[in-house]
């Protein structure tokens, strides 16, 4: 029978949790009603104390609590019960008690805005569940009382709102920036800004986002030329040729050997292969360079291409490196070696 993450949260023989076999499921965890738990789970698998998952638990809407057991799998460990999961269950019956779905949204909004004791955490769990059925005016209400007087959870639900394009008018422009101002180190709020504000705002804090968002987006929303080793080769070309970069002469070629020489030295042993094309990205990157009309490069990586043909099969990698290297004066790689 699958073994799920929290089968194996309350170890008695391991207070820490550390397994390299965890795996996490993201596209259940789209279901969630707030991701914050997971991600942390995600980002920290390897040395989370049980006492700290334990207290993670507490947090969650029994939703949230049935679905995240579905959004992991660690089916090599070969540890225990679910008596963890099973307390917060029964904990979560007994206390669950107010703030149900037909409470009236004012009286729920009114406990968070005021912190009532014993009614807050109920009264966040109820508008993260809600929101999506509130109208605009309720949303933005709990928008603006999350955003002022919550936590990075609550600001992180908000954000990830307005990420979405079914939530998203521009008319939130001048709310987003006054918040990436007040809370600059939040990443979140830094791709609503990369993907929603004008270039020219973006550019003015290009220092700020650039470590906080995504290198290929930011690139692509502001026409900046892309710096090759900040992105994979292949989202290198793709951002090239989206914002109408201009390759210097053979830098084309170059990127694809030197993915070309890399995927040799990582993966060759394992993964062989007998041809340049058939070596994973190759195809995209030359059709990304086919529409920057970079015509000599194309041609020069497939006359190496046919120069390795009558290369034998088990000396094929080998020699397509040693011919990359002659040309190329690539870093040293210090992988395992090519057979």
């Amino acid at each position: 029978m699958r073994k799920t993450f929290l089968d194996y949260l309350a170890s008695p023989d391991s207070p820490m949790i550390d397994s390299a076999d965890a795996q996490f499921f993201d596209q259940v965890a789209e279901k969630l009603h707030d991701r914050t738990v997971y991600d942390i789970l995600k980002a920290n698998v390897r040395d989370m104390h049980s006492t700290l998952v334990t207290a993670l638990l507490e947090t969650l809407d029994d939703y949230d609590l049935e679905l995240i057991d579905k959004c992991t799998d660690w089916s090599e460990l070969q540890v225990l019960n679910g008596r963890m999961l099973d307390g917060r269950k029964s904990r979560a019956k007994a206390g669950n008690v107010s703030h149900r779905l037909n409470y009236p949204i004012d009286e729920v909004l009114d406990d968070y805005v005021n912190r009532r004791k014993g009614r807050l955490v109920e009264a966040k769990r109820q508008l993260k569940k809600r929101f999506d059925g509130l109208d605009h005016d309720k949303q933005e209400a709990v928008m603006m009382a999350f955003m002022s007087q919550g936590g990075r959870s609550e600001r992180s639900f908000i954000y990830r709102k307005l990420y979405g394009e079914e939530f998203w008018t521009d008319s939130y422009i001048p709310l987003v920036q006054k918040w990436h101002e007040e809370f600059p180190y939040d990443y979140d709020i830094a791709k609503v800004i990369v993907k929603y504000c004008p270039r020219e705002y973006i550019l003015d804090h290009l220092e700020e986002l650039e470590g906080r968002c995504n290198y290929a987006t930011l690139c692509l929303r502001t026409g900046i030329t892309p710096d090759p080793e900040k992105l994979p080769c292949w989202t290198y070309l793709y951002v090239m040729k989206t914002v109408g970069g201009q390759l210097r002469f053979r830098l084309g070629e170059e990127v694809v050997l030197k993915w070309v020489r890399q995927y040799l030295y990582e993966e060759g042993s394992d993964e062989p292969v007998h041809s340049i094309y058939d070596i994973p990205y190759v195809r995209r990157m030359l059709a990304y360079l086919g529409e920057m009309g970079m015509v000599d490069d194309i041609m020069a990586i497939d006359a190496l291409e046919k120069r390795m043909r009558s290369v034998h099969r088990t000396e094929w990698g080998r020699a397509v490196i040693k011919a990359i290297e002659d040309e190329f004066d690539f870093p040293e790689v210090v992988y395992r070696e090519v057979k």
